[in-house]
């Protein structure tokens, strides 16, 4: 009775039919748990992603606020002490950012480079003539040890080639300040130097005029040094700009001389 109602053809049909059923629901319940992974999966690389993305907008914001914040840190000039009144009148002259970023072969900056040899000629002229008449000469040069700055543009980082001093220099004086700012007072060792050897009077060479030379020049009369700066052995960007800034001193008190005129001073 039993094999002969197993022998119907609508049977046997039923049970291929339930046998078929349970292998699409097989199948179907790995595609659904295959795309459940695979959802996952998806999930966890956009997270991937989008972390990544979120720490380079992170670095990039922190490197932006690091620059503003540099940025106006050395704007400021200082103030300081004004200088005693002494009874001789003593002078020093401050050679200021002659290194191999500036003006040697790891410069940036065509117009400096272009210039620069007859730049050092003159300035070491000048340093000579300073040591012929036994009076003080300073070397002072700059350095950046921001790490995030240095990330960006390392060309003054501190211990690497473009920070030292241009090799065609004269540095026999042995002077050296090293700055991090426009300002060279700003946290250096200048104003004892100057102090320290009754420095009344201050001549500035080197670069920029518009920068560097500047802030310098603004920091050092509010000091009450009286200030002369040496046409021929100052660049800026352009002859334009160091002759509008050459206007500009001129208008603030400041004593532009020209090298011949060197010795008639000392």
């Amino acid at each position: 009775m039993i094999k002969s109602f197993l022998s119907f053809p609508k049977f046997r049909i039923g049970l291929s039919g339930l046998s078929i059923n349970r292998t699409i629901t097989s199948q179907l319940s790995g595609f659904v748990s295959k795309n459940k992974t695979l959802t996952k999966k998806k999930g966890l690389v956009k997270k991937i992603i989008f972390g990544i993305l979120g720490t380079i907008i992170l670095f990039v914001l922190i490197v932006f606020i690091n620059l503003i914040i540099s940025g106006q840190y050395e704007s400021v000039v200082t103030k300081g002490q004004p200088i005693e009144n002494y009874s001789k009148r003593k002078s020093a002259l401050l050679v200021i950012d002659i290194q191999e970023a500036t003006t040697g072969h790891l410069s940036m900056y065509p117009f400096f480079r272009k210039n620069s040899d007859e730049l050092i000629k003159n300035i070491n002229w000048i340093v000579d003539c300073f040591n012929d008449h036994n009076i003080l000469v300073i070397h002072i040069r700059s350095e950046i040890s921001n790490p995030l700055i240095n990330l960006l543009n390392s060309s003054y980082a501190k211990g690497s080639p473009g920070a030292q001093f241009d090799k065609r220099i004269k540095t026999t004086s042995g002077l050296v300040v090293i700055k991090r700012a426009k300002d060279s007072f700003k946290n250096t060792n200048l104003d004892s130097i100057l102090t320290g050897n009754k420095v009344s009077e201050l001549y500035l060479v080197g670069l920029d005029a518009a920068e560097c030379i500047n802030a310098t020049v603004e920091a050092s009369q509010n000091r009450n040094y009286t200030v002369n700066l040496i046409e021929e052995a100052i660049l800026s960007e352009s002859t334009g700009m160091k002759d509008s800034m050459m206007t500009v001193f001129k208008n603030r008190g400041v004593n532009v001389l020209h090298i011949d005129s060197l010795n008639k001073q000392n």
